[in-house]
């Protein structure tokens, strides 16, 4: 479907028009999920080149190619690169769409994988907060991208052998998570069985067999 679309539009929208564009972005998605990733970035790219040569460089859709970009460098192990693409992404975020807004947040929360990746922890947590308190502001205490960023930062705390920490945030993220998503959704498995784990490294091991099995 993608690929009809994209040969209408280079047929008569011409090789440089943001639809253009998406078609290629979106391309793009597909072949990321389908972990085609050399092809995800090759779409990605060309995405890229033609938001650069007509929407300039200080677009959001510019920021959302670097974004993509940035994801599959993350995927593949390139970290610095993956941290050069979200930090433009960042940058075109700020001078846009100011501090507080939902992209800008995502940006930080997507440097913060990175830098979780890398071990670098006091860099991960600040930046996890930093989407953690935008996130908090726009979107309200209850949405699951405030339940994802108490999990990382759990997840960082774990990391980090901060046990109480890791739990209390990650409670905080299961219980929006029940709210919002139900009871029967992967990220919910997600947030137990990343409690089961910290129940185990705190010795408690019948908490983390039920948890693990409330996951499971």
């Amino acid at each position: 479907m993608h690929n009809k679309s994209l040969q209408i539009r280079l047929a008569v929208l011409g090789h440089n028009h943001p639809d253009v564009a998406w078609s290629y972005n979106n391309i793009g998605v597909v072949y990321h999920r389908q972990g085609k990733i050399d092809q995800a970035v090759d779409m990605y790219d060309k995405s890229l080149q033609i938001r650069l040569a007509v929407l300039g460089h200080n677009h959001p859709h510019v920021a959302n190619s670097y974004n993509n970009i940035g994801v599959i460098y993350r995927h593949q192990g390139k970290y610095d690169q993956a941290v050069d693409m979200h930090n433009k992404s960042l940058q075109i975020g700020l001078a846009v769409l100011g501090h507080n807004h939902p992209h800008v947040a995502n940006s930080y929360y997507n440097i913060g994988c990175v830098y979780h990746d890398q071990r670098k922890y006091d860099q991960a947590m600040e930046m996890h907060n930093k989407s953690l308190q935008i996130r908090l502001a726009v979107l309200g205490h209850n949405h699951p991208h405030v339940a994802n960023s108490y999990y990382n930062i759990g997840c960082v705390y774990h990391d980090q052998r901060k046990y109480d920490q890791a739990m209390e945030m990650h409670n905080k993220s299961l219980q929006i998570r029940l709210a919002v998503l139900g009871h029967n959704h992967p990220h919910v498995a997600q947030s137990y069985n990343s409690i089961g784990c910290v129940y185990y490294h705190q010795g408690k091991y019948d908490q983390a067999v039920d948890m693990l099995h409330k996951s499971l």
